[in-house]
């Protein structure tokens, strides 16, 4: 029962259901959205139970094709690795709009944290963190009643499309070694989500929902770190987390000195990989089943994830544009050369 509740508060956290309530959707935005995401978290539950340990996402890939593990490992590395670098930074000056020497104390002592707890046992931070999310959107201090606005019609449906891809990280719960029965947590943490996405729609958040927010992205930094730990561990390449730790730490204080420009600049090549990398390994789906709506449920995850890769880059301008473009071919090649690679060595 102690695993299993361990095992429920980090994919709970990895869904961030503080970071979701605090979107304040329209409506007719977050009802299709919660559809649309429902399908991505039943797809990722139907994929642990063909095989659930720590090569997650990686795994499926690989065994679809070796050359779709490749550029899956490529970009999904890098992706996130970004991603908890950006994110550190994006809490204090975006999510509690702090600024100075506090804010720069604060994204260190995120790092701090992050780093401390992977160099120990971070699954004992899980159960605070997705609680204390739960706690802070539910009290009702400050919280305004009011309906989220609604697009205009020709916006709507992009809207929808990228609004679903906000629960994309409840893949990262692939990445664990999880008993068959616990995979019914990732449906029951898709279901709160969902729950908070609607709460949101109807509630403004007030500064309580902003510290929600905030302990809702370190679960998410943590449980991302954490997921690279356990691929790179899995695959024997553990010694490299002794440069990406340092430096994840060196690189948060750099991206103090200009705040903006960092996150700018990171958060385009990480979505790129992050959405390339989950297309390249839902394509798993068409090998593990065959069923006709399973497989109709996969085309339409393949088409978000294809979505998410257009959306980034079709808002990008100048060298973000090019950044995104240079990260999506990047990814393929090198993925491409790791592959040969190994087709020579054999």
């Amino acid at each position: 029962m102690r695993r299993g509740f361990f095992t429920f508060t980090l994919i709970l956290s990895t869904i961030a259901p503080a970071v979701l309530a605090n979107t304040h959707l329209s409506l007719y935005v977050a009802l299709p959205s919660i559809v649309l995401g429902f399908i991505i978290a039943y797809l990722t539950y139907l994929l642990v139970n063909v095989k659930w340990d720590y090569q997650g996402l990686y795994g499926y890939s690989r065994s679809t094709h070796e050359l779709l593990g490749y550029v899956f490992l490529v970009s999904w590395l890098i992706s996130y690795y970004l991603y908890v670098i950006y994110t550190a930074v994006y809490i204090p000056y975006y999510v509690l709009n702090l600024d100075g020497a506090v804010a720069v104390a604060l994204s260190i002592m995120i790092g701090v944290i992050v780093v401390a707890a992977l160099l120990t046992n971070p699954y004992y931070l899980f159960p605070v963190i997705a609680l204390l999310q739960l706690l802070l959107i539910i009290l009702p201090i400050g919280w305004r009643v009011t309906q989220g606005i609604t697009p205009p019609v020709p916006d709507l449906f992009t809207n929808i499309l990228s609004s679903s891809l906000l629960v994309v990280c409840i893949t990262l719960s692939t990445f664990i070694r999880g008993e068959g029965g616990y995979s019914r947590f990732i449906i029951y943490s898709m279901i709160i989500g969902g729950a908070a996405l609607l709460y949101g729609s109807f509630l403004k958040p007030a500064l309580l929902g902003a510290y929600a927010s905030a302990v809702g992205n370190l679960g998410l930094i943590l449980a991302e770190f954490l997921m690279i730990k356990n691929l790179l561990t899995s695959l024997r390449r553990g010694s490299l987390l002794r440069i990406l730790i340092p430096a994840s730490m060196v690189l948060i204080a750099v991206g103090n000195i200009n705040y903006g420009a960092f996150y700018t600049t990171l958060i385009v090549p990480s979505l790129t990989l992050l959405y390339l990398s989950l297309f390249v390994s839902f394509t798993s789906v068409f090998r593990y089943f065959k069923s006709v709506l399973v497989r109709g449920l996969g085309a339409i995850t393949l088409g978000l994830f294809a979505y998410g890769d257009y959306s980034v880059l079709s808002v990008s301008r100048g060298y973000l544009l090019y950044e995104g473009v240079l990260s999506l071919i990047l990814g393929l090649l090198i993925g491409a050369a790791l592959y040969l690679r190994g087709r020579w060595k054999t």
